[in-house]
């Protein structure tokens, strides 16, 4: 039995829950009425080339592979099928990291994850850096400890001053929702 024939069904099952949950949860949100505020320009700009670029040379790696194999008639049909079929899920799972941050009335929406506006502890807005990148840190509350997100904006964008508005005003909002016991 070659490793191949165990990693690659793993990697499939692995892929398909991520995608799954991502789908189930982007339902879910749907349900909640989810509006989306603000689209984030300049954050995980970075993240966002990697991931084009590694999905480049995953799909290419994946042809150049299934070319060799099928060149040199040593392969079966079942191998194709796997290393054709895991490129496109692995596309499809890294699909949420090519969005842009949301800020929506639900919370923030990064990489597919939700912060909402209830669970957030506190916002230290940063001075700019040396890039003219001012960041913004985000403490908060995520399964039984306290976690931190970052979102990065221009040092004079007016996307920046539009957060804090909304920051503001949903974070006050949840909480007075929550206090009253809504």
């Amino acid at each position: 039995m070659k490793a191949s024939q165990i990693l690659y069904p793993i990697m499939f099952f692995v892929v398909i829950y991520f995608i799954y949950s991502n789908i189930r949860n982007n339902i879910k949100y749907k349900k909640e009425n989810m509006e989306v505020l603000l689209l984030l320009k300049e954050d995980d700009r970075r993240v966002h080339f990697i991931s084009s670029l590694l999905m480049a040379i995953l799909i290419g790696a994946t042809a150049i592979l299934i070319f060799g194999l099928v060149n040199s008639k040593t392969y079966n049909s079942e191998d194709i099928l796997i290393m054709g079929v895991l490129p496109v899920l692995m596309v499809a799972l890294y699909i949420p990291l090519f969005k842009k941050t949301k800020i929506t009335t639900l919370g923030i929406h990064k990489r597919s994850y939700l912060i909402r506006w209830e669970d957030i502890k506190g916002i230290n807005y940063q001075k700019p850096d040396a890039k003219n990148k001012a960041k913004v840190k985000i403490l908060y509350y995520n399964i039984n400890r306290d976690t931190s997100a970052e979102l990065t904006f221009l040092k004079d964008d007016p996307q920046l001053e539009q957060f804090k508005e909304l920051a503001k005003t949903y974070r006050n909002s949840k909480r007075k929702d929550k206090k009253s016991g809504r």
